[in-house]
């Protein structure tokens, strides 16, 4: 069994709260078991960190493969793919329907473990569906969800490796670990202050902001008894300084690890009476309301405090602890029963939905584009398109301006802006990896407004666009249940309207530009050859990019230019990657993301063996950013 954990959050060292440690405990205990673990992991926000930054890394530094994205959500059905998951566990962490969604997405069983009870960071709702298996890592979590959507989770009680946090002494502090407000840190403080004769130490976990450490510090330094100490890895060595553990959270914890690893050691607890802590301290210690009077509070700690008036509490807390950790090749057994039943359960399920697709299939009535066609001039090709007897050109007009609608920005010669949804002004040269167009035929194949057919002929280029009918338009992703027919009324609209403000650039800039329109997936013998073609951000948006490269590359003698979106994480082999999925109908007209080499393979392929890659942003002032992009050359040798 291959279990991949799945978190848009950070990993261990970047961060070192409970979903790590947690998760970091049941990856070694998988492991020990004779299965295996992986995490993928969202990276740290704070650049100076180990790992941060724009690429995906990975490492085994923790004795489990971790790979670390600024995208987990977007890698993940390569990381499943690569490192061969037979079961994905997608855990609590900001968006977390997204991550679920790219989880079903990949096929592979998906378990969903709630380690918290914050419906806000669902980035949706959930319900009960056999495509899940719903894990919980505590009674009351688990009770929560079922309340709040009808759910039924299998309790999976956080793993916790004894020896890592077992000391062979105890201490005189008072120990409180992760100050941020929702862990009491404000109860904290009153303490501290009402009990001056108690040395209390304070540990950071999740990370903090500058400006609220120094707060926090000026707080502790003007009491005298309160130590502040950055995260530590060796938290045995912690608890052997500390003599109770205190919990006031506010926050209704779906858990508390830190109060087995605290019992561990036989340290009482104080902790409030917020969601599982009363179960977990049990007699180990004592809970009261975060609203209880602060000499209540301070009452309660002093007693746990002192050895004799605890004795009792401190053997119950080290039976416990004890037991937890007992527990620990029961509870790995049973998720890896839970996981093996579900793998099972999910593999049944496509093969029937496979095979009930089939049947719907032999049903159908065969499509137009699945019988022979005759043998006349009127053959309809696998578009739909008029066949390949001849492209039909393109008379130019004058629109409005009211009826243009501008994908690029232009400057007019009468000094107007018309803005665009991409700014390729002074970028256009880099756009086309600075090729030199001097004394060339070139075949643009879709122009949208035009900026790069009139940059490529100011350079001295003779320039011929090609456009689709109308009546084909764009290869649009057959989502189920999504109204195609609306959505393609839309494009109809701005598709004419960015047509429009094609020929307005033309007729203004006094253009010589030839547009002609023909099938791009099948090019009649009359169009071309051309000395060089042009496919700048057209193959990301076509069903069948290499078929309409193949098409092209076949009416080019020379040379074929390729500019598409850059994503650096997809790494250096030549791939394609699917973009949509379900739930995103966004992307209705988006098919994929490609790397750079993926079309200096293909272009090899079709002859055209010499090939240079470059790199530069798109400026996307509607969405006030930059692009990463990339543009591949191909060069046939010797034409």
């Amino acid at each position: 069994m291959r279990v991949l954990f799945v978190s848009s959050d950070p990993h261990l060292p970047q961060i070192t709260g409970g979903l790590q440690t947690t998760t970091h405990d049941l990856c070694l205990a998988i492991r020990d078991m004779g299965a295996e673990a992986a995490v993928l992991c969202g990276q740290a926000l704070d650049p100076k960190d180990a790992g941060a930054g724009s690429a995906t890394t990975s490492d085994e530094r923790l004795g489990y493969l971790v790979m670390r994205s600024p995208r987990p959500a977007q890698d993940l059905a390569m990381a499943a793919a690569a490192w061969a998951a037979d079961a994905i566990v997608v855990q609590s962490g900001s968006g977390l329907a997204t991550m679920v969604l790219a989880s079903l997405d990949t096929g592979r069983a998906t378990a969903l473990y709630l380690h918290n009870v914050e419906i806000s960071q669902l980035g949706g709702n959930l319900a009960p569906d056999p495509s899940f298996l719903f894990l919980a890592n505590s009674s009351f979590t688990a009770q929560r969800w079922q309340a709040l959507y009808g759910i039924h989770c299998e309790v999976i009680a956080p793993i916790v490796q004894g020896q890592s946090y077992l000391a062979d002494s105890t201490g005189d502090k008072v120990l409180f670990v992760n100050p941020h407000p929702m862990k009491g840190v404000e109860r904290l403080f009153e303490l501290a202050a009402a009990c001056p004769e108690l040395p209390f130490l304070v540990m950071e976990s999740w990370n903090v902001a500058p400006q609220w450490r120094t707060h926090c510090l000026q707080r502790a330094n003007r009491l005298g008894n309160v130590e502040w100490r950055s995260p530590s890895t060796n938290m045995r060595k912690v608890y052997g300084q500390s003599r109770v553990l205190l919990m006031p959270s506010v926050w209704e914890e779906s858990f508390g690890r830190t109060v087995v690893e605290a019992q561990l050691n036989g340290l009482p607890v104080l902790a409030s009476q917020r969601g599982a802590l009363p179960d977990l301290v049990g007699a180990g210690g004592a809970t009261l309301s975060p609203d209880a009077p602060l000499h209540e509070w301070a009452a309660a700690l002093r007693r746990l405090y002192d050895p004799l008036t605890s004795e009792a509490e401190r053997l119950t807390a080290r039976r416990q602890g004890a037991a937890h950790v007992a527990g620990t090749q029961a509870t790995v057994a049973k998720l890896l029963g839970l996981l093996s039943v579900h793998v099972g359960a999910t593999q049944d399920r496509r093969e029937s939905e496979q095979q009930a697709e089939e049947e719907r299939r032999e049903r159908m009535p065969a499509r137009r584009d699945q019988q022979p066609a005759p043998s006349t001039s009127a053959a309809v090709t696998a578009t739909g398109l008029p066949g390949p007897t001849s492209a039909r050109e393109i008379a130019p007009r004058q629109p409005r301006l009211e009826d243009c609608t501008f994908y690029h920005w232009y400057t007019l010669p009468d000094g107007r802006e018309m803005p665009g949804i991409y700014d390729m002004r002074g970028q256009a040269s880099k756009y086309l990896g600075d090729f030199d167009f001097d004394g060339r035929t070139v075949l643009e194949v879709g122009p949208a407004s035009g900026f790069l057919s009139l940059h490529m002929e100011a350079a001295g280029a003779e320039v011929t666009c090609l456009e689709p009918p109308m009546s084909h338009l764009w290869d649009i992703v057959p989502f189920d249940g999504f109204d195609t027919a609306a959505w393609r009324r839309q494009h109809v609209r701005n598709i004419e309207g960015v047509r429009n403000s094609f020929w307005y650039a033309h007729h203004t800039f006094g253009s010589r530009v030839r547009m002609i329109e023909a099938d791009p997936y099948d090019l009649p013998e009359d169009v071309g050859p051309y000395d060089v073609s042009v496919l700048a951000a057209v193959l990301l948006h076509t069903r069948r990019p290499f078929d309409m490269l193949q098409s092209v590359a076949e009416r080019t003698r020379k040379t074929v230019i390729v500019t598409e979106v850059h994503d650096p994480t997809l790494g250096h082999l030549p791939l394609q990657q699917l973009r949509p999925r379900k739930g995103a109908e966004e992307q209705v007209d988006t098919w994929w993301t490609f790397t750079p080499q993926y079309f200096v393979s293909a272009l090899a392929l079709l002859g055209f063996t010499q090939a240079q890659v470059s790199y530069h942003r798109l400026s996307y002032p509607s969405e006030k950013r930059e692009l990463p992009m990339f543009t591949v050359i191909g060069e046939r040798p010797g034409a």
